[in-house]
């Protein structure tokens, strides 16, 4: 018999919501373990930041706030992410779950052939970043900087993942690039010069690519039909249980909110 999996499909968030609810099924494992797909969308544009980056140094926060751009430091490593018009997940497994590997690149790898196989039952013709990431000069933010297992189509990135692992479980988060951004946001991901033109040779959106757009309902169906049917488990929808909503509005105000979460140095 396949392994059930919980997936939720949650309502649009902030930002800081959004951080919170994928911390609050984290924690929900120690007492009841159950691998989580989650997918979830975004009430305003936002930039996420890796557990590692400096907000502050990567974008300017006023001109955020005067285009009403959400800013908020995940859990998970990894570049500045532009939320809003993407797909985005997460997968939470608990440890003694054995259905990804342990070590992070096998991981990765087996994430990445969940998402192709999705996308192709869509028709979408993506392949998979073969090489690893070199450092360069360009700008930290994850479109741009294409790594191994990573998404790609017409040769450019449109979907990367990122991971925090701890005593109770592995968190994933990851988005697909459904559409792109509108040019006054996209410029303000970065504070470094030619930053629309690096943006431009290194990604894309899946819509861009299309002559028939898909919409956000068609991604999730075929993503959730791509984990299944690589993991061979069975995706059972769910809601969120009384005690994740409750931690996730605590952390949403007391850590998700904050300048000490969002900008420390």
């Amino acid at each position: 018999m396949s392994l059930t999996w919980k997936l939720l499909t949650t309502e649009p968030n902030n930002a800081a919501m959004n951080m919170a609810i994928d911390e609050s099924i984290l924690l929900a494992q120690k007492s009841r373990p159950q691998p989580t797909l989650r997918f979830f969308d975004w009430i305003r544009p936002a930039f996420s930041f890796g557990y590692f980056q400096q907000a502050l140094e990567e974008v300017d926060m006023t001109a955020c706030a005067t285009h009403g751009i959400e800013l908020v430091r995940r859990m998970t490593g990894g570049g500045t992410v532009i939320h809003g018009w993407d797909v985005t997940y997460t997968v939470i497994v608990p440890h003694g779950f054995g259905v990804l590997p342990k070590g992070i690149p096998a991981a990765y790898s087996v994430i990445s052939d969940c998402l192709i196989r999705g996308l192709q039952r869509l028709d979408i013709g993506v392949t998979r970043q073969i090489e690893k990431s070199t450092l360069d000069d360009r700008p930290n933010v994850c479109l741009t900087n294409p790594a191994q297992y990573d998404i790609m189509l017409s040769g450019r990135k449109i979907a990367g993942v990122s991971q925090r692992r701890n005593q109770i479980g592995v968190m994933y988060q990851g988005y697909i690039a459904l559409d792109m951004p509108p040019p006054d946001i996209l410029a303000l991901a970065s504070k470094r010069p030619n930053f629309d033109r690096i943006l431009g040779q290194k990604s894309t959106a899946i819509n861009e690519e299309r002559d028939t757009p898909i919409d956000r309902q068609q991604l999730k169906s075929g993503v959730t039909a791509g984990f299944a049917e690589v993991l061979g488990i069975r995706l059972m929808s769910d809601t969120l249980s009384g005690q994740e909503v409750e931690t996730a509005k605590s952390l949403s105000h007391t850590k998700y909110t904050t300048a000490e979460w969002n900008f420390r140095r």
